[in-house]
């Protein structure tokens, strides 16, 4: 994403809800991506590191749908929670257009060196409707936290044949989907 983006007005409760979320202290990454999108890490008590974004709600849309995003990772990853969050707010800034919820992103080939991760999928929180909609003062929901998950293309193929739960299901939990360090459990994704 380039830093000459048009920007559309920001509204308050995006950045109340990203900071506020998770009923934890945000931590503030020190880089920007593209120059406006603020990056901040917060450790809920229960549950994963989870990386958010506040700004992605001002990126200009076609269908004027405003988000921001999350990605949950194991504790020193989160550096591929990053390189998710580059290639998601690059597209956003580049297509105008909001990622599809349960529609998985498959690359062919890893994005993330010394692993199998080659895939994005946007889901629901594991946190519900508290954390996926964002509410103005009055109550309305203007926006929503989008979950991205990075998948091997095994569990791409999976999601996309049977869905999100039915991977989950056959992984164990969301939380087997944590690490990008795991190996692909599928084998070849057209056997899915």
């Amino acid at each position: 994403m380039t830093s000459d983006v048009p920007l559309v007005p920001g509204e308050d409760a995006f950045p109340l809800h990203i900071f506020d979320a998770l009923g934890s202290d945000p931590v503030v990454f020190k880089d920007r991506i593209g120059g406006s999108v603020m990056v901040i890490e917060k450790r809920p008590e229960d549950g994963p590191v989870t990386i958010l974004t506040s700004g992605v709600s001002r990126l200009a849309t076609d269908s004027g749908g405003r988000i921001e995003l999350a990605v949950e990772v194991v504790d020193g990853q989160q550096g591929a929670a990053m390189v998710a969050l580059r290639i998601v707010i690059n597209e956003i800034a580049t297509n105008r257009r909001v990622p599809p919820v349960l529609a998985p992103w498959r690359n062919g080939t890893p994005f993330l060196n010394g692993t199998e991760i080659s895939a994005l999928l946007v889901t629901p929180s594991r946190w519900g409707a508290s954390f996926d909609d964002i509410r103005n003062e009055a109550g309305e929901v203007v926006g929503h936290v989008r979950t991205l998950r990075l998948l091997t293309d095994g569990e791409a193929a999976v999601a996309g044949e049977r869905g999100w739960d039915a991977l989950v299901a056959e992984v164990g939990s969301v939380d087997a989907l944590l690490d990008v360090e795991r190996g692909e459990r599928f084998g070849d994704s057209a056997e899915v």
